[in-house]
């Protein structure tokens, strides 16, 4: 008896780590098509599908995907995810920069692609109650432009940030820890637009003691399924 009482015991422990937040996230909205922007080049923050580490434990985050529609096959799209610190002050910091998919090499026409949102590993950590959210810039990392590439529709309020021509757009070449350098014309939550575009990521949370990723919720019920398993025989004999 006492020994199934510990199996029980232990099982009920991983359980209460399974529920810790950890799972898939989409930023951004889905793929609607819609009207392509009319300046040159563009940044987006989208404000409005942030998300909030409410865990109360640092969590890492594995940045996997970038999907979006190419609305006028021109120019290049660099997507990025940046930290917000304060969205009435416009502070933000990057957090990840991902491949910059060019017309021509990466997609041949207009319509709804998908790539991986960087040919290298991409990850980094997220305190407990930072706030994230996506972008894309419609140009190089450091602002070079042939176009606005990706559409919208109504929809969110978000931040935006470029120009009517390259050389006044915004640009992500201060790099990974860094503010990105805005265009010389903001809209700060004034439009309101879903571009049709999202990036996904992975999130794990790091366990305080350990500093290790909690397992995925298979991987522990197997672990305590054995465990009882084991419990069982070694009762029975």
């Amino acid at each position: 008896m006492i020994k199934y009482i510990n199996v029980g015991i232990m099982f009920s422990v991983f359980c209460f780590f399974n529920v810790a937040h950890a799972g898939l996230i989409t930023l951004g909205d889905s793929l609607s098509g819609g009207t392509v922007d009319n300046f040159e080049a563009i940044m987006v923050i989208n404000e409005s599908d942030a998300y909030t580490n409410a865990s109360g434990f640092s969590e890492l985050i594995t940045v996997n995907s970038f999907d979006f529609t190419v609305g006028s096959n021109r120019g290049q799209v660099t997507p990025f995810i940046v930290r917000i610190n304060n969205a009435a002050a416009n502070d933000f910091t990057i957090m990840a920069i991902g491949e910059t998919r060019y017309s021509g090499t990466d997609y041949f026409s207009t319509g709804n692609f998908s790539f991986d949102f960087s040919l290298a590993l991409s990850q980094f950590t997220l305190a407990a109650g930072d706030i994230i959210a996506s972008g894309f810039l419609d140009a190089d990392v450091d602002g070079t432009s042939a176009g606005s590439v990706i559409p919208y529709i109504s929809g969110d309020s978000l931040f935006l940030t470029g120009s009517a021509n390259d050389s006044g757009s915004g640009d992500l070449s201060q790099g990974i820890g860094h503010a990105p350098t805005f265009g010389t014309q903001v809209f700060v939550s004034g439009l309101s637009r879903d571009y049709s575009y999202n990036i996904t990521a992975d999130i794990k949370m790091i366990t305080p003691d350990t500093n290790t990723t909690v397992p995925e919720p298979s991987t522990l019920a197997i672990f305590a399924l054995g465990i009882i398993s084991l419990a069982s025989r070694r009762f029975k004999k």
